[in-house]
């Protein structure tokens, strides 16, 4: 990423608790770090069963609760494995939000000078069909600077 970007204040990284997701936020974190830019990991969730299942048949304001709870759960413990406990060496504000992936991270990175993190999620059909459209939407939709991290692990 040498050369290319320059004044960066925030790193916006797409979080979901997956190998490739805490490669992507160890790739944000370099960013960050070699910018001196806020780092600021997202974790976008949406109900079992989608939207639409919950707008059919909403469900109770504690189990909403909870599933917020489990996402924020989440990105601490994506965040804590990457960077290590709190205080952290960089300005980090984490943000878990009940939305689609792909809208979510691109209204997060709204400015020019945000650069946005993503990985690319495992290779296969399933992984294709779930990650390639979140990496499809911010390729379309992100008007700033956007890297997305290649999956390297195995399986």
């Amino acid at each position: 990423m040498s050369g290319g970007i320059s004044g960066v204040t925030r790193v916006i990284v797409g979080v979901d608790g997956s190998e490739g997701g805490l490669a992507a936020l160890r790739q944000g974190a370099e960013e960050a770090s070699r910018h001196g830019a806020a780092l600021c990991p997202v974790l976008a969730w949406t109900p079992p069963g989608g939207e639409a299942a919950d707008a059919l048949q909403p469900a109770p304001l504690d189990v909403r609760w909870h599933w917020q709870r489990q996402a924020e759960t989440t990105l601490e413990k994506a965040c804590e494995a990457v960077l290590g406990a709190a205080p952290f060496a960089m300005p980090v504000m984490p943000k878990a939000l009940r939305a689609e992936a792909g809208p979510a991270l691109v209204a997060c990175a709204r400015h020019d000078a945000d650069l946005l993190v993503i990985g690319a999620g495992r290779r296969g059909p399933l992984h294709h069909l779930v990650y390639g459209s979140v990496v499809r939407h911010c390729c379309r939709h992100a008007h700033y600077p956007l890297l997305v991290v290649p999956f390297e692990g195995t399986g």
